[in-house]
């Protein structure tokens, strides 16, 4: 089965009382364009992100709103912020770094940064047919210029999601890989 490569920047999701706390009361965020999964989109609205003295300007919030607020930075962010964020499954915040969120109208602090781990999106439907399930962590090959072989993939399995593979822009520039590559799952 070929799967479809999507990459992804640092990025933010945030729950509804910080989406108010950083933009202001009743405040909803704008839609600049749709990403890969369903349902989900990349925002007008950017933020900083900040330790100490350290920060990274202009990232991007993703939509729509969680339950809880996530930041999803790549491992060289670790080492302009001067923090060790963990790479977790996205969705599991225990354990997160602390990171200062700033926006002009407010901020907000807390247990929020991450690096996202490499994973792959497929239907249950799709993940039987492959003979894994959700939960798995699998190698896959990344066919371009220098093809790859990515270990410890993994498996996010729903029936509302799309089928794609997400790594981060570094992990793409290490593997010389780029949107509209494919993988394939290795037994």
């Amino acid at each position: 089965m070929r799967i479809p490569l999507w990459i992804s920047n640092r990025h933010i999701h945030l729950s509804p009382s910080d989406v108010e706390k950083l933009f202001g009361k009743w405040y909803e965020l704008k839609v600049l364009k749709d990403i890969s999964q369903p349902g989900q989109f990349a925002c007008e609205e950017t933020v900083t992100l900040s330790w100490e003295k350290w920060k990274i300007e202009k990232v991007r919030v993703v939509g729509p709103t969680r339950k809880t607020t996530q930041v999803e930075i790549m491992l060289g962010d670790n080492f302009v912020l001067w923090i060790n964020a963990p790479i977790k499954v996205s969705g599991d915040i225990s354990g997160l770094e602390y990171i200062r969120i700033l926006w002009p109208v407010g901020e907000v602090y807390g247990p929020f940064a991450m690096v996202s781990q490499r994973h792959l999106h497929c239907t249950v439907k799709e993940a039987q047919e492959m003979g894994i399930q959700d939960g798995d962590v699998i190698q896959l090959h990344v066919w371009g210029v220098r093809g790859v072989m990515f270990e410890n993939v993994a498996v996010r399995s729903r029936d509302d999601y799309a089928l794609d593979f997400h790594i981060d822009i570094e992990e793409a520039n290490a593997a010389g890989v780029k949107p509209g590559d494919w993988a394939e799952l290795t037994k």
